[in-house]
């Protein structure tokens, strides 16, 4: 059967390159995929080499739907093939190389522009893994055909129960001895292009994704993130060959990608969540978790032992969530990778200085011994003290606005601010009082355990206005004598008298007048005043004198 393979202008891809969710460079040396990206904890890699065109390896990184976002891509053609969207159903960029003689001996078949990268290695424990995602534009349409584009991951080096891995390809399905393909996981049914007896499997279509219709790359199916591992003697020396090829003819490319940070051979690891490795905490204020997991073969129950040191008393400084002493040691029960260990602080209400809780986790491997570390602080805090500062005294006629701070110590952040029922972050507050106004702003700590709250007044005051006219007819308009702005200045006196100076006679008199005064028994005429404005917060005591008109008619 031949395969029509269409040309792709190289403007075309210039420009999908441009709005691809995910990036590739093809510029990186072999040594740096494999040091710098590719490698996780308890493993040394070395003799780094790469075999094919340098235009088929390299970084990719982006949001994509392949469930891995960064890591290492071999292609059959140019990696710049895999960027997205997926618009054609036969993307080609091969490089017209020859093929693997240990793919070609896997498949049964001839293969070509073969791309593989391999390294020794040596693994501190007693498994190795990686996690990898296969894609390929040979979906659909060629499932169980004979254009059945392959990669493997031949591994050699001892077997932990004795012989040799001799090129085993670690490349699998799950719990099968099947090895990852397009003839084994597809979409569970034969190709255009396929018939029935093609296929190597039709029943793990629940690990085939399509990628009809998707924007983040080219490829038209891929398979879910798959781990590669295998059982490994520690401290020994082995070999890893990555290889992927096309089958039968060089068209339509495939791409297999590899997670980074997840070729690793770990024993333990020790993480606080929240924070790497070291932790603060205050008394009766929440818990720190502490992370221990485990790394190769999990059947069996394993126990970790560690050292607990410091100033902190175990089982009186802090306890585990129910009260009672931090044991030494986790257990992890069959199959399970992962444990948590809880330690919370106990509040004994004595301000003292900082306390210390040092666990030490004793690792020894074979190759290598380590001790893991870990600090966690205990500290008492002060109940929170505030300062309220600002603009207290404005005149809302000129400046109508003042700014409030707010300042303070003690208590344990983050902390919640509530100036007059408005809850905020925020240490300032800009306010335009049209009066005299309290304000207030409470403070509360993270824990819940401190709180503060403080009152601020800011005076309204503005000088007054005198008036010389008043015309008391009821009409509402201007029928009391008003000194503008004379309520900020209580107790102030006001002398009416009946001619232009004060030897006239005494017509009004108030010891404090409050802008009520109306001349409705006065006939029409000039009047004298006497107003003795009191003292306020920032305007002194003043006398005011002037004549006064009232008119009736």
């Amino acid at each position: 059967m031949k395969r029509i393979v269409f040309c792709i202008i190289v403007v075309a891809v210039l420009v999908l390159s441009l709005n691809a969710q995910i990036h590739v460079d093809n510029s990186l040396s072999a040594q740096y995929l494999v040091q710098n990206i590719l490698l996780g904890q308890g493993v040394q890699a070395f003799n780094i080499q790469f075999y094919g065109n340098a235009i088929q390896k390299g970084k990719f990184w982006g949001n994509t739907n392949l469930g891995i976002n960064e890591g290492i891509i071999l292609a059959t053609g140019d990696i710049h093939v895999a960027l997205g969207p997926n618009n054609l159903d036969n993307a080609k960029q091969g490089t017209g190389i020859g093929g693997d003689q240990d793919l070609s001996n896997l498949i049964g078949n001839d293969t070509y522009d073969a791309a593989v990268l391999e390294f020794d290695f040596i693994p501190i424990s007693d498994t190795i893994r990686f996690f990898y995602v296969f894609a390929s534009e040979e979906y659909p349409e060629y499932v169980c055909s004979n254009f059945n584009d392959v990669f493997a991951f031949f591994l050699t080096g001892p077997k932990p129960g004795g012989g040799t891995y001799n090129k085993e390809n670690i490349a699998r399905i799950p719990n099968t001895n099947i090895p990852v393909a397009i003839n084994s996981i597809n979409p569970g049914v034969p190709g255009t292009f396929g018939t029935p007896d093609g296929c190597i499997s039709l029943s793990y279509s629940y690990l085939y994704n399509s990628n009809a219709g998707g924007t983040s790359h080219q490829f038209d199916g891929f398979t879910d993130v798959l781990e590669a591992f295998a059982p490994v003697v520690p401290c020994q020396t082995y070999h890893i060959k990555i290889a992927i090829a096309d089958v039968t003819d060089g068209s339509f490319d495939s791409g297999v990608f590899l997670k980074a940070k997840s070729f690793s051979s770990n024993t333990y690891s020790l993480a606080a969540f929240g924070s790497q490795f070291d932790s603060t905490m205050v008394e009766s204020c929440g818990y720190a978790t502490y992370i221990f997991t485990r790394s190769g073969n999990n059947a069996q129950s394993d126990t970790l032992h560690f050292i607990i040191e410091g100033t902190a008393i175990n089982g009186v400084d802090y306890t585990d969530l129910n009260g009672n002493p931090i044991p030494n040691q986790v257990v992890f029960p069959p199959g399970v990778e992962t444990v948590y260990l809880h330690v919370n602080p106990v509040a004994d209400f004595i301000h003292e200085d900082t306390e210390t809780i040092i666990w030490k986790l004793p690792i020894v491997t074979a190759c290598s011994q380590d001790t893991l570390k870990a600090t966690i602080y205990i500290i008492n805090v002060d109940s929170i003290q505030i300062q309220l500062t600002g603009d207290t005294i404005i005149c809302h006629e000129n400046n109508p606005e003042a700014t409030l701070q707010v300042s303070f110590t003690g208590g344990y952040g983050p902390f919640t601010l509530v100036w007059d029922d408005i809850q905020t972050s925020d240490t300032f507050r800009v306010v335009t009082p049209q009066q005299t106004t309290t304000y207030t702003v409470h403070v509360d700590d993270a824990c819940g355990n401190y709180s503060a709250t403080k009152s601020i007044t800011v005076i309204d005051e503005c000088d007054i206005l005198t008036t010389n006219v008043i015309t008391p007819n009821n009409d509402g308009f201007n029928d009391v004598l008003r000194f503008k702005n004379l309520e900020m200045f209580p107790n102030s006196k006001l002398y009416i008298y009946n001619r232009w100076n004060r030897w006239g006679n005494l017509v009004y008199y108030s010891e404090n007048y409050q802008n009520d005064w109306s001349p409705v028994n006065l006939s029409d005429g000039t009047y004298y005043y006497i107003l003795e404005k009191s003292k306020g917060y920032i305007y002194p005591e003043k006398t005011y004198m002037g004549t006064i008109n009232i008119l009736k008619k």
